[in-house]
């Protein structure tokens, strides 16, 4: 005699599967020691590059996956009926047909399937795929260490002009001037850096940033934009801050007809190298000073070894001039 199905029991089973086939996580059920797939969910289709696996064995559904651990994994609950748990654990998967495998970290439980005589029939899988959450929290470490990084350089500098500045400054007012108008200096770089989330900044704006208050009209800039890496940003706005603070103090800047002609540009594009010229005229008459100022060894450290580039410093009679020549790609000197 033949049995009519229950309606109710084959409307329950539709839910229950329609539940799997639209979860968030994925699910798969895969059958007999070798792990043929008798069910997978949408999830798990998307994670494997919406191949067709129903009735393939593991190793030929996912070949890719062999030697890599999964398939030992699948062994394991299969024999010993023990589940097993991974945590952002890492697979290779093939996503398009002849395509590289790629990256995927996943979460996922292996559970036995057991007969209603207690044997281990197959496997069920659910999981999900954590890669975006991997690959963010990775980036977010990055961006820490990126950040410690910066602070303790930046300390490390604050450090510095505090003990060149009370060198240069026995009375504290004066050193308390001195030391807060270079700490100005360095903050207006970082704001130009934070503005291109610390990808660089523009020569001409910085130049800009450090001469804008004595006057646009007595600085004049020529040169085409220019990103310099933060690092280099940092040193040579530094820079400039000394040059037209000593231009402003006993340079050009320092009297009404003055002016300071600025002139940049950038030779052999293979190893890019800049070349700038600080140039003050008008002023009144230069001559050598006896001994090196905190300025002066400010610029010089900076570029010699934070730059890794030359200057020359010139005190005509006429005029003070300062030439640069700095690399721009400065991997190759690692």
């Amino acid at each position: 005699m033949l049995l009519t199905p229950d309606p109710r029991i084959a409307g329950e089973r539709n839910r229950l599967v329609d539940m799997f086939m639209q979860a968030p996580g994925f699910v798969a059920v895969l059958s007999g020691p070798t792990h043929v797939f008798q069910f997978y969910n949408e999830a798990y289709r998307r994670l494997t590059g919406h191949r067709n696996l129903e009735g393939l064995a593991l190793g030929k559904a996912l070949p890719e996956v062999i030697g890599q651990g999964y398939h030992d994994m699948f062994d394991s609950v299969f024999e010993t009926g023990e589940p097993l748990h991974g945590k952002a654990s890492l697979v290779k998967l093939q996503r398009s047909p002849g395509a590289p495998a790629e990256d995927a970290y996943v979460d996922f439980v292996y559970q036995p399937i057991r007969d209603v005589d207690g044997r281990i029939v197959g496997v069920f899988v659910q999981g999900h795929d954590v890669t975006n959450v991997v690959i963010a929290a990775e980036r977010q470490r990055l961006m820490i260490d990126e950040l410690n990084h910066r602070v303790k350089n930046t300390l490390a500098t604050v450090q510095s002009i505090a003990v060149q500045t009370a060198r240069s400054h026995s009375d504290p007012r004066t050193f308390a001037q001195g030391f807060q108008a270079r700490l100005m200096a360095l903050s207006h770089t970082h704001d130009l850096l934070t503005r291109s989330h610390w990808e660089g900044a523009d020569l001409g704006a910085i130049l800009q940033h450090e001469t804008a208050a004595h006057g646009a009209h007595r600085v004049t800039l020529n040169g085409l934009p220019l990103a310099l890496e933060p690092a280099a940003a940092l040193s040579l706005g530094m820079i400039f801050h000394e040059l037209a603070t000593n231009a402003a103090k006993h340079g050009a800047l320092s009297v009404p007809g003055g002016r300071v002609l600025i002139d940049w540009s950038v030779s052999d594009q293979a190893r890019p190298e800049l070349h700038l010229t600080w140039r003050e005229i008008g002023g009144p008459p230069v001559a050598t000073p006896e001994r090196k100022g905190f300025g002066s060894r400010l610029i010089d450290r900076n570029v010699r070894h934070d730059l890794t580039g030359k200057v020359q410093l010139n005190y005509a009679s006429d005029g003070f001039s300062a030439d640069f020549s700095i690399p721009l790609d400065r991997r190759t000197e690692l």
